[in-house]
């Protein structure tokens, strides 16, 4: 055994006890985790929460603010008054003026065109908007997790295929060897047989590489750090057969998609009310109570204080802008109708997509069954050009052959069941119950 295939020897090997010792992590443990730890979730959950606190009557206007006041002013200036009536005239260098106060007041639209309501809605709105984008990121979070960890398992699998050819290899390197040495074998099968060890040991070590990167990828989506070890599932769980038919209502309900178009509808019919309301009268109510007290360093009064109540009512009534107000009530009106048009935009796009996957899920099944049909019909091929190999009665190039085909059909099954897997769950997203 020459100094190559020891050290391919050894590194597959600890590649192999390296595996056993990580933890196994299903697929749902890992989405499980992504959802739990995940950043960008953890980001549309904060900001759903601000959302939820600003949909309150209070933010929409419904109660009346109430503060307290102070106030000191100073002034010293030349002062000159002259009186009617016969009083003298007055005139003071350096007059100083002061005044202190204090008062708790209020503020309180009473009526503002009904549009406390539509506002309050509007918050409301808000708020669930929030949560239907957390819920597309989190639904963007699944699919992106479902296609690294479905790579890792394709690579796992193609590592154990590429690692069966790298045994062919070997074993044909060291029978070309012997047999050179022996005289029965040339260098030219010596060199060709090292040529085709290489290829497959670099093929092993390109997957050893991949499914690297491709975890520090997957951990990062949970959170962790990216050196985390851990292993996927050794089998890809193929699912039931689908009966999309029957989820176009659920879908038409649930699909995030909808909602958002649905949320969009309903803001858009809110403007439309707080346009109308502009044109109907404000009124507002507004009062104080407290102390003032001045002090005058010219004047007939010297000084003053008061302590009461002050208030009153406000009505402001729209005549004449411009047009600035018939022109919003009418964009008002065409964005309701643009939000009608999305909405049946979306429906329509949800039953293409549901046609769609019906048509594709016909074909991968049957791709599915053909596939494993190969599979064995792979197999038996080459074990038995493998024992026409050994007994001489065929050429290494037939060998090579039967083994590339074994391997071609290996990963068109991996393939054809990982487009079976995500078909399942991009079903699952457009009926709105890939969370669940």
């Amino acid at each position: 055994m020459n100094w190559k295939i020891s050290i391919t020897l050894t590194i597959n090997l600890l590649y192999g006890i390296q595996s056993v010792a990580q933890e196994v992590m299903p697929l749902k443990d890992v989405i499980s985790e992504a959802l739990a730890q995940n950043f960008d979730i953890a980001i549309a959950s904060n900001n759903t929460l601000i959302a939820k606190n600003q949909a309150t009557k209070a933010q929409a206007g419904y109660y009346p603010t109430v503060s307290l006041n102070g106030n000191a002013n100073y002034s010293i200036n030349n002062t000159n008054l002259k009186f009617a009536g016969g009083l003298p005239d007055v005139e003071v260098d350096g007059a100083q003026n002061t005044s202190l106060g204090s008062n708790i007041g209020f503020n309180y639209v009473i009526f503002n065109g009904f549009g406390k309501v539509p506002t309050y809605q509007n918050l409301m709105f808000s708020h669930k908007l929030n949560e239907v984008q957390a819920q597309v990121i989190a639904e963007n979070l699944v699919l992106d997790i479902l296609n690294k960890y479905l790579d890792i398992q394709e690579n796992c699998l193609n590592l154990e295929a590429a690692n069966s050819n790298l045994s062919i290899s070997r074993d044909r390197l060291q029978r070309a060897t012997l047999g050179n040495k022996n005289g029965v074998k040339t260098k030219l099968d010596v060199l060709s047989a090292q040529v085709d060890f290489n290829n497959d040991n670099l093929q092993v070590q390109t997957i050893l590489t991949n499914i690297s990167k491709q975890k520090a990828s997957v951990n990062i989506l949970m959170g962790r750090e990216p050196g985390n070890p851990f292993r996927t599932s050794e089998t890809i769980e193929v699912p039931a057969d689908l009966k999309i038919s029957s989820i176009e209502d659920q879908a038409l309900e649930n699909n995030s998609t909808i909602l958002l178009a649905q949320l969009s509808q309903s803001l858009a019919t809110n403007q439309s009310k707080m346009t109308e309301g502009i044109r109907l009268p404000t009124l507002s109510a507004s009062g104080y109570y407290g102390y003032n007290t001045s002090q005058n360093g010219a004047g007939i009064i010297l000084s003053q204080s008061n302590l009461g109540f002050n208030g009153g009512l406000t009505l402001s009534m729209p005549i004449f802008n411009g047009n600035q107000l018939s022109t919003a009530m009418k964009n008002a009106d065409i964005s309701l109708l643009n939000s009608d048009l999305e909405l049946e935009k979306a429906k329509l796009a949800i039953k293409n997509q549901l046609y769609a996957a019906q048509a594709d899920n016909e074909l991968l099944l049957k791709n599915l069954e053909l596939q494993e049909e190969n599979i064995a019909l792979a197999s038996t091929a080459l074990e038995r050009a493998q024992q026409s190999y050994n007994n001489g009665q065929i050429s290494y190039n037939d060998l090579r052959a039967a083994q590339l085909n074994l391997f071609i059909a290996q990963n068109s099954l991996v393939q054809a069941k990982i487009n079976v897997v995500k078909l399942y769950y991009t079903i699952s997203r457009i009926s709105g119950g890939l969370l669940n």
